[in-house]
């Protein structure tokens, strides 16, 4: 990577009223970044960060705190900044952005955030990503860092001793204590854990799977890292290569309780696979649902990451093709057979004809960004699965077989170059031009009209 030897040569780091410098004279080209994360308290789950910013020539430079969907941002504390002499540099705070007057200068800055957690009655725990306990903690990037905005240099270090002798792993490379962004884009969505958890490791499909894995369950760690690396390689072979080199898996308890709380959940972000699931999790039921989000939150590595929906419009194929290839996938990789599928795709039908949108409200215009809505949740899941089965069987029988939903997505993914994103004009294009057919009229029925009909004839088959 760009930049990564260069910043292996920083030798000493000075320390000034809660900020360091590291002294060090860049060998020109972009600027690079080096960030140390300290847990200075677990109780209150307070983490002290500390950025250096070596070889910016602008004269200002912009601290950003990156969001999430829905708008919660990193709150730093007593954020300062200061130049390679150890004086204070002055900064312009703005809503969510804290602007330096480096005068064109190296400088560091450094803060305290609070990771808080959200309520943990509550079904989101889309919040619940960075976790500070006395024993371990998982940090996401978006939830600490101050990102400035400059083209720097690939290879960005980030030191994260949060505690003695906790072992660190991340979705990122590691070299000990040390953690090794890609890329800017990426620091985001890097998450790393340390402390309590057990790790494993092994080559699956020529990229690297991690398994980072806290607390006790009914079942063995190498029992389920071997369901994991089965899912994971069958879905490596039905794309030919994965995008990434490197990917890690976080299995925790879920922390949601109460009568609305979803038992089983999964958070794909970058590399990363956080696998929620609950501690009473009988080992008889570790290939049903559990297995099924990790081949869902591996699949989205492609339909989701490398294929981004274009806006809520076409959420229904990103979740909906994601939810069938899940169970498709545990049928091919044989964690479930021929005859479980059909009783779970009833068993998805059946909750599908329960929901109360069903009759109102279009595959496609259900979305997930409100967690607590579990309904339109469902119908989103739901529908978006029937919907995909539904247009799979239909490209099968226009083409006598030769094309089939997979097709149409890997056309997609070559289509963008694996950058997305995508929308429901790219699909019907792509499928149009691997089956000689017009698309467009299933796919309005299916996804544009409340309660389709060709959703309660089709079969269960996986011919």
């Amino acid at each position: 990577m760009r930049g990564t030897a260069r910043v292996f040569a920083v030798l000493a780091v000075l320390a000034v009223g809660g900020c360091s410098f590291a002294t060090y004279e860049p060998a020109g080209g972009e600027p690079f970044l080096l960030y140390t994360l300290t847990l200075t308290d677990a109780h209150l789950r307070v983490v002290h960060v500390n950025g250096t910013v070596i070889g910016a020539s602008s004269r200002r430079v912009v601290l950003r705190s990156i969001g999430d969907a829905s708008g919660k941002r990193c709150e730093p504390i007593a954020l300062g900044a200061i130049d390679r002499d150890g004086a204070r540099l002055p900064l312009d705070a703005r809503d969510g952005v804290w602007i330096v007057d480096n005068r064109g200068k190296d400088f560091s800055f450094a803060y305290d955030v609070v990771l808080t957690i959200e309520s943990r009655s509550a079904p989101d725990v889309r919040d619940m990503i960075t976790f500070i306990g006395v024993d371990r903690c998982r940090i996401l990037g978006r939830d600490v860092f101050l990102i400035p905005e400059l083209p720097v240099a690939d290879g960005i270090i980030v030191d994260a001793a949060l505690a003695p002798g906790w072992k660190l792993a991340a979705s990122a490379p590691t070299v000990r204590s040390r953690i090794i962004v890609r890329a800017l884009d990426e620091l985001p969505v890097t998450l790393a854990v340390s402390g309590a958890y057990r790790h494993l490791a092994r080559d699956v499909g020529g990229s690297e799977l991690l398994l980072a894995i806290a607390g006790t369950w009914s079942f063995g760690d190498e029992e389920f890292f071997d369901v994991v690396s089965r899912i994971v390689s069958e879905e490596i072979a039905l794309f030919g290569a994965s995008p990434r080199s490197r990917y890690l898996f976080v299995c925790d308890a879920n922390p949601v309780q109460g009568s609305e709380r979803f038992d089983y959940y999964g958070i794909h972000y970058g590399g990363s696979m956080l696998l929620l699931l609950d501690r009473k999790l009988d080992r008889s039921e570790l290939m049903d649902s559990p297995m099924a989000i990790v081949a869902h939150e591996f699949f989205h590595t492609w339909n989701g990451e490398a294929l981004g929906p274009a806006g809520d419009a076409f959420l229904w194929f990103t979740e909906g093709v994601t939810v069938y290839y899940s169970y498709r996938v545990l049928v091919g990789a044989n964690v479930i057979t021929d005859e479980q599928y059909g009783r779970r795709r009833q068993a998805i039908y059946e909750r599908y004809r329960a929901n109360p949108y069903v009759a109102t409200v279009p595959i496609g215009e259900a979305a997930n960004s409100d967690m607590h809505d579990k309904h339109m949740v469902n119908l989103l899941y739901d529908g978006g699965f029937l919907a995909a089965e539904a247009l799979d069987a239909r490209l099968r029988d226009e083409t006598g077989g030769r094309v089939s939903l997979i097709d149409v997505l890997k056309r997609m993914y070559e289509d963008t170059g694996g950058t997305g994103p995508v929308d429901e004009p790219l699909f019907l294009r792509a499928a149009s031009e691997l089956s000689g057919k017009d698309f467009s009229g299933i796919v309005h029925l299916l996804v544009h009209t409340p309660d389709p009909e060709p959703l309660a004839s089709h079969s269960s088959s996986l011919e």
